[in-house]
């Protein structure tokens, strides 16, 4: 069973060594990662394709929107820049289509959590402007899923692969690597985005975001009753330890990818406890360019809201930075950027609220681990469809019957087109 939010915070605060090592990953990703951001100016509508190329081969790439920043975080590095206008749709540079290689582009040091303002500021550093009025012959650029299984290891192994729920990478070891050493996880595991079943065409996508201290592992006997003869899950599995934006902006990447390549008619998320906040900030930043115009339905499960009180203790007593905590902690700037404006009115929100299982570790009501209150934050409230709350606590609602009846209820309320009756 997955640990509680309130325990994995706990722990920290007496864990000194596992709070040393975290800020020694940290101290290292400082040190040894630099940042390669940018923007893309382009007068088409959809978005342009950013590749980062080393020794002429990619190293990774974005789908960017018209005016929209971006940013590669990796080891320091020898990089070039390519942007072009993929016309045709085939995730390839053909002749004619518009086009930008940046030979030596600017980078700037690692920075764990910038805020808004230092984003767009970084994203200033290398501005690419795709066109055909260059004279130089394209080069060879192949983003196909093909390609990228022969060129990317970790896309070979972590992006669209087939797995199930007792992958030794979704393990309770993994987990508290993701959480305490997530530089090593990265290392060794790796963001990820997998399949359950191979990729079928005529089924709906739902993408599966853990919570905390989690892994995809938790979503089992939930999702059993799902029609799968209807619907294909995907499971997104990071690392809990890093900053909350930082797995957003590689979800809604991932997920301007599947649209690109895959081109479901409609898709569907459903987040578990921190999970929430990873989701939501996924679905803002999708929303540039219309990328969340064919996201229908986002269900959460007892998602805190308004962050933890114990998150903010740590912040306070420990004098070590500790990313999730900074995320985590009520009124952080992470937390008020999720409400700082609704999301698009097409999405439709469920939440399921857990409020059984009280423990005296908190002042205030709660599911075992997280303040009702928190569940209950009245934005949050104001923009839901329908919100049930479930005599469950943070875990066992995981495990519900009633969870499982409301599931299928909220997916079966779709309609035949489109997310709206």
């Amino acid at each position: 069973m997955v640990k509680s939010l309130l325990l994995v915070l706990l722990t920290g605060l007496l864990g000194g060594c596992q709070l040393l090592e975290l800020d020694r990953q940290m101290d290292l990703a400082r040190q040894t990662q630099v940042l390669i951001p940018g923007n893309l100016q382009v007068d088409a509508k959809q978005p342009a394709l950013v590749a980062l190329l080393a020794d002429d081969h990619v190293r990774a790439y974005r789908s960017v929107q018209p005016g929209g920043l971006f940013y590669f975080s990796m080891a320091a590095g020898d990089y070039q820049l390519l942007a072009f206008e993929d016309l045709n749709g085939n995730l390839r540079l053909d002749p004619g289509e518009p086009y930008q290689q940046l030979a030596d582009p600017r980078t700037a040091p690692f920075q764990v959590q910038p805020s808004p303002e230092q984003r767009l500021a970084l994203g200033q550093l290398n501005t690419l402007r795709p066109s055909t009025m260059t004279s130089t012959t394209p080069p060879d650029l192949d983003l196909s899923l093909e390609r990228l299984y022969r060129d990317l290891p970790r896309a070979r192994h972590n992006y669209l692969r087939v797995t199930d729920f007792d992958d030794p990478r979704f393990s309770a070891a993994r987990v508290a690597q993701g959480a305490w050493q997530p530089l090593d996880f990265l290392s060794e595991v790796g963001y990820g985005l997998y399949l359950l079943e191979p990729w079928d065409e005529d089924k709906e996508p739902i993408v599966l975001v853990h919570g905390i201290n989690s892994s995809p592992t938790v979503w089992r006997e939930l999702t059993a009753g799902i029609d799968h003869e209807r619907f294909q899950l995907l499971l997104f599995h990071y690392p809990s330890g890093l900053p909350l934006n930082n797995s957003a902006y590689l979800l809604s990447e991932a997920l301007r990818d599947v649209q690109l390549r895959l081109k479901p008619e409609r898709l569907h998320l459903f987040a578990h406890s921190m999970g929430g906040l990873v989701a939501r900030r996924t679905v803002q930043l999708l929303a540039p360019g219309g990328a969340d115009e064919r996201l229908c339905l986002f269900l959460t499960l007892a998602t805190p809201w308004d962050g933890h009180p114990s998150a903010a203790t740590g912040v306070s007593r420990v004098p070590v930075d500790v990313p999730v905590w900074r995320d985590m902690s009520p009124g952080s700037n992470y937390l008020q950027a999720l409400f700082a404006a609704p999301l698009s009115a097409h999405i439709r929100q469920w939440q399921l609220v857990s409020y059984a299982g009280n423990s005296r570790m908190l002042a205030e009501p709660n599911d075992g681990t997280v303040p009702l209150a928190s569940e209950l934050l009245p934005a949050a409230q104001d923009e839901a469809e329908r919100l049930y709350l479930l005599e469950e606590n943070h875990t066992s609602i995981l495990a519900s019957t009633r969870s499982q009846l409301l599931l299928r209820r909220a997916l079966d309320s779709l309609p035949k087109q489109g997310c709206r009756p």
